[in-house]
Formats: C-alpha cells, sequence, structure tokens
C-alpha cells in the first residue's frame, strides 16, 4: 500500500471510531532547520483542545515492515489519543498562554540555525546571535518531558510587549535555568552510559580539557553560551573551541594551536551528517571564545 492510500486509511479509520465526537485530519507539521512531517490532529470536542499524534510517516514504517496491520495502527493512534485526554493540563496552560502575565516565567530562549530556518523565521519572533537566531518558546512539561510552543509575531503582538522586553525575561528566565558545565565523563555517566576507560579521546582532545553545557532539563541548552557571566566565570581567563553538538548542547574544548579550528569543524560536519536527525542540528560549524576579548566569535 502506498504511503496516501495509507494515510487515508488511518484517518478514516480513526474518525470512523470517534464518529461525531471528534474532528480528525492531517497536518503537515514544520520542525528545526526546514523538517516537515505529517502529524495526526484530532480535535476532541469536550475537551476543547487538539491532540497531536506521532508522525504518520512513523506509523508507517511499521506498517511496511508487518510489525504492525493497519487495523492496529487505527487502534493505536486511537489509544494515544484517548491518552492525551488525561492531558486537560496541558490546554488550561495553552489557553493561559494568551496572557503574559501568566506565561512571563516559562519563555525561554533557544537557539536555531538562521540559514536552515527561514520558513520558521518567518513567522517566529527572534533575534539575531552570530550566525544564529534567537526564538523565543513558552516552555512546559508533558508526562516529565520537555515541550515548547513557539512565541510569533501575533502573540507577541497580544502580549503589548516589544521584542527587546520579550528578549530581556527570556534571559532573565535562562539565568534559573540550572546551566551548568560538565566534563565530558561525568555527563555521559549522567546518561546512564557506560564512560569508556581511556586517557584521550582521538579528535577532541584531552577529555580533562573538554566540557560539556546545557541545562538541568538538556532541552535546547545549546543557548548556554548567551549567558556571558557563565561562560566567562567558568573560562577564567582561558580561550576554548565552542562545538554546537546540537540544539541541546555545546561542547567547550580548550583552544591549542590554530590549526585545531579545522579539525573540529570536520568533526561538528561528521556528527550533524552520521549522528543527529536533521531537527537536532544547530550549525556546521565551531565558534571561539576569545578570553581577553570577553566573546565568541564564528570559526567558519
Amino acid at each position: 500500500m502506498e504511503y496516501e492510500e495509507f494515510k487515508y486509511k488511518v484517518l478514516a479509520g480513526v474518525q470512523e471510531i470517534y464518529g461525531a465526537n471528534a474532528a480528525v485530519r492531517a497536518y503537515r507539521a514544520l520542525k528545526n532547520n526546514g523538517k516537515h512531517y505529517d502529524s495526526i490532529l484530532i480535535e476532541l470536542s469536550e475537551v476543547e483542545g487538539i491532540c497531536q499524534i506521532v508522525p504518520l510517516e512513523w506509523f508507517y514504517q511499521i506498517y511496511c515492515e508487518k510489525d504492525m496491520s493497519l487495523e492496529g495502527c487505527i487502534k493505536t493512534v486511537y489509544r494515544i489519543s484517548e491518552g492525551n485526554r488525561e492531558m486537560s493540563g496541558v490546554f488550561k496552560a495553552l489557553r493561559k498562554a494568551a496572557y503574559w502575565g501568566e506565561v512571563r516565567k516559562s519563555v525561554y530562549p533557544i537557539l536555531l540555525s538562521t540559514k536552515e530556518n527561514q520558513e520558521i523565521l518567518e513567522r517566529a519572533v527572534s533575534t539575531s546571535v552570530l550566525d544564529m537566531s534567537v526564538v523565543y518558546i513558552i516552555r512546559g512539561e508533558i508526562g516529565g518531558r520537555c515541550i515548547g510552543v513557539q512565541i510569533d509575531h501575533e502573540r507577541l503582538e497580544a502580549y503589548g510587549i516589544s521584542v527587546e522586553q520579550l528578549h530581556a525575561q527570556a534571559m532573565e528566565n535562562l539565568m534559573d535555568d540550572g546551566y551548568r558545565f560538565w566534563d565530558i565523563c561525568s555527563f555521559v555517566a549522567s546518561l546512564g552510559y557506560q564512560v569508556p576507560d581511556v586517557s584521550d579521546w582521538k579528535g577532541i582532545g584531552r577529555v580533562e580539557e573538554s566540557y560539556i553545557l546545557t541545562n538541568e532539563t538538556n532541552f535546547y541548552g545549546a543557548a548556554g553560551i548567551l549567558n556571558k557571566k557563565l561562560v566567562r566565570e567558568f573560562a577564567n581567563g582561558r580561550n576554548f573551541f565552542i562545538l554546537p553538538s546540537s540544539i541541546n548542547e555545546t561542547i567547550f574544548v580548550s583552544a591549542g594551536e590554530e590549526r585545531d579550528m579545522e579539525i573540529y569543524n570536520c568533526m561538528v560536519r561528521a556528527v550533524n551528517e552520521t549522528e543527529l536527525d536533521v531537527e537536532e542540528r544547530l550549525t556546521d560549524h565551531v565558534y571561539f571564545y576569545d578570553a581577553v576579548a570577553d566573546e565568541i566569535r564564528v570559526c567558519a
């Protein structure tokens, strides 16, 4: 069965189960770095909210691999939607998002590639930083997992505040978001992985001179480089290369000879191409923290 036929039958099957109690439709969602995917939106009349379900492509993949029948896919989508009925608090939170006073302490900055996110930046409120863009989200939590709703120009106008005021509030919240520098071994161990017994990880320098910066939730933690005070105090007069390992964290490596720059650029590109989903990539080159100038520069 081709994908379009599969999509139509899943939507029709879920709609048949709900009948007049819900409106079921496909929605082409936009993620970071220009990645689009089909998702199912189910508007449940009694909770006055919309549930976004697992991407349809995922169901089609397991259907093609014969791990689940068409009927099984339909029933699974329905069960997920029914589970989301319990998230009435999320819908209440979204309604509160219409009021600046209700959400100001939940607004955070995130970093995205300017080049790869032109479609998002057409509607999202943003501020330019280096060759990246700061975009602002209202952050919440569902089942222990962080979610973020981007603030667009229409929402900003409804808040009655300026971009500068939004940025200032987001930066204030960033300062209290549990950012810290981890040495790489401790960070890997904190994720539950076994740390290799090596004294030198090739390509990234000595382990004790490499650190990961992220926030407590490891959610869009690359924005930590915006905290100039934190970076300055950590560097303590030292220069660092900054590797944008993903939108969720950056790696700080003690700067050595100038030739190191191209080595790290190659590393970032290789990780982007082989290890990260498109939507998790930040940029494809490193940055340099100059301790004397107390500034971060692009190394391209």
